[in-house]
């Protein structure tokens, strides 16, 4: 059975985001939640230095991409960055 918590803003800001094979790519620094939803529709993330040289100083992710997350770490498929693009990347970035 898989335990299902919640997370306040406070324990998810500076939350450390790893890809599946334990890439560092940063810390969630924002959120967007979608008004009509009331869901998150993207996590914001302060890059790694790593990342940062891939895609800049911020990483938007989609809520798809996040295998799990808990009050340790978030832990996102591995391609969610690929070849110095972000995957699902907002228009006008």
């Amino acid at each position: 059975m898989i335990a299902i918590m919640d997370l306040t803003f406070r324990q998810l800001k500076n939350l450390p985001v790893y890809t599946k094979s334990n890439e560092y790519l940063g810390k969630i620094q924002e959120m967007e939640i979608n008004s009509e939803t009331q869901n998150i529709s993207k996590y914001i993330i302060k890059s790694s230095q790593v990342s940062k040289r891939l895609v800049g100083k911020k990483l938007w992710l989609n809520p798809h991409q996040v295998i799990s997350i808990d009050e340790q770490k978030m832990i996102v498929e591995d391609g969610a960055v690929k070849e110095g693009v972000l995957v699902n990347e907002p228009a006008g970035v």
